[in-house]
């Protein structure tokens, strides 16, 4: 595939580059966290097929995520960029599907769009940690690039990388299997309308599908058994209670505004764009058919998908908590939604501007895209890890804890830590790539007396109210301490 070596072209290579470098450094530098720990000290080294079948029904478990960890681990060795580099190399993946989704449009709006997908802090960092959501949202970009690129051109092999990049996108995160199936659903909807109102023709259900059944049964096949076992385990635990709006929505505008601090004011008069940008659409599409524009149903494919998956994955979800009681995503689960609807915004804005205020729409668009990496580039942080701050310490601390120990402690007794619990995963996870063997498996029973070691939350103090300690390390930026317990000296 060639491409004219456009500003556009030119500025998203910049762009692209300068953000990778800035996320592979940080993924270099930075503390592993809880949930990437946990999925190495519990998954990574079990068989390959206890992962794939996903024998521990845990939702921490992402089942691609683990296995790749697993093989990279095998290639690279054991350190923080080997165990990140699968989730490194699906940004380059996402960035490519951002660009291609758009590179057919007027050129500034799809540098916006480009920047507007890649500059928000919470989704990039996720590209940067050994986890299943960065891969999820890399496979779901491939899937529905491919997905639209189906109805225009070489149809065999878009349906198939459609498929897969389905299926992978599922195997890293199981909420996208909302995604994927409201793809399908879209999929029968969109040939059904084409062949009423284009093509005059009857729909037949088997004859359209006929092409989707050899890699829908392989997907089905490999989904199956994990998929079972999740939903008999009934380990939907996203984190939302309280419904569709007031939790999944409230990240999705989170996302949008780099999790600044927001008044209810905001989030409510943002949950009416996100709902009128949605029916504006809708309504567009609807008036277009009943019109008999063909023109429009063959050129704005892009623009029909992504309304309609921002209706059908939102019905899924609600339906899911109703009939299987499923918590609502929300959070990093929630993620995946907001390229959804930058990508829906974007082909949205394309075809207004096609029609009226070009310029206008373009400015605006370049305005939010300049706003967003103002904020992207006021909140980037080498050391903190999107919802897992709490953790940007904890290899320090252990490189401290070994540096004191080496210089203070001579005996040859087995020596104990007593943590908080949030601590527990990554302190074990450097303990055991460390290979500190005169350290004790660290565990979730809090802090006692006896504990040689402490690294707890300052406000934790209280709890040593009676014993006799030295503070070792402090860490003022997420109110951490590392203590020696005087009690033998």
């Amino acid at each position: 595939m060639r491409f004219k070596l456009s500003y556009s072209v030119i500025s998203v290579l910049i762009v692209g580059s300068l953000l990778f470098i800035y996320i592979f450094f940080k993924a270099y530098n930075s503390s592993l966290t809880h949930d990437e720990s946990y999925s190495y000290l519990r998954y990574v080294h079990i068989s390959f097929m206890d992962i794939i079948s996903h024998k521990n029904s845990y939702t921490n478990n992402h089942l691609l995520n683990s296995l790749l960890m697993k093989y990279s681990e095998i290639l690279f060795g054991t350190s923080e960029i080997s165990l990140r580099l699968p989730n490194l190399i699906l940004l380059l993946v996402f960035m490519i599907y951002s660009f291609l989704l758009f590179r057919k449009t007027n050129q500034l709006l799809a540098l916006a769009i480009f920047i507007l997908l890649c500059t928000n802090n919470t989704l990039i960092d996720l590209f940067g940690l050994a986890r299943g959501y960065g891969l999820s949202c890399g496979f779901m970009l491939m899937s529905l690039y491919h997905f639209i690129q189906s109805f225009y051109e070489h149809k065999i092999k878009n349906i198939i990388l459609f498929h897969l990049g389905g299926l992978l996108a599922v195997l890293s995160n199981f909420t996208l299997l909302d995604f994927y199936v409201a793809l399908l659903l879209i999929y029968n909807l969109l040939t059904f309308l084409e062949s009423n109102y284009i093509n005059k023709t009857k729909f037949n259900f088997f004859s359209v599908n006929k092409i989707n059944a050899i890699p829908f049964l392989f997907v089905v096949g490999v989904l199956y058994e994990p998929v079972r076992r999740v939903i008999s385990n009934n380990n939907l635990d996203f984190g939302g209670k309280n419904g569709f709006y007031n939790d999944t929505i409230k990240q999705l505008i989170n996302y949008c505004f780099h999790t600044t601090e927001l008044s209810p004011v905001v989030f409510f008069i943002g949950q009416l764009l996100f709902t009128a940008i949605v029916l504006i659409s809708l309504n567009i599409i609807i008036r277009k058919i009943k019109e008999g524009n063909i023109s429009f149903f063959q050129e704005q494919k892009g623009l029909i998908i992504s309304n309609l998956l921002l209706i059908f994955i939102p019905l899924e979800i609600v339906l899911q908590h109703i009939l299987l009681k499923a918590d609502y995503p929300i959070l990093r689960f929630s993620i995946f939604l907001f390229p959804l609807f930058i990508i829906h915004l974007g082909f949205l804005l394309s075809f207004l501007s096609s029609l009226k205020y070009k310029n206008g729409i373009h400015g605006v668009m370049l305005g939010m895209a300049l706003i967003s990496s103002i904020i992207f580039v006021s909140k980037a942080d080498l050391r903190s890890c999107a919802e897992w701050e709490y953790d940007m310490e904890t290899k320090t601390m252990m490189g401290n804890l070994i540096e004191y120990h080496k210089q203070n402690d001579t005996s040859s007794s087995p020596i104990k830590i007593g943590i908080n619990w949030l601590f527990e995963p990554t302190i074990n996870f450097y303990r055991q790539t460390k290979n500190i063997s005169w350290l004790q498996e660290a565990d979730r029973n809090g802090v006692h007396k006896t504990d040689d070691y402490y690294y707890i939350f300052k406000d934790q103090l209280k709890e040593l109210d009676s014993v006799n300690y030295k503070i070792i390390s402090e860490f003022s930026r997420i109110n951490t301490v590392l203590i020696r317990n005087n009690k033998s000296q």
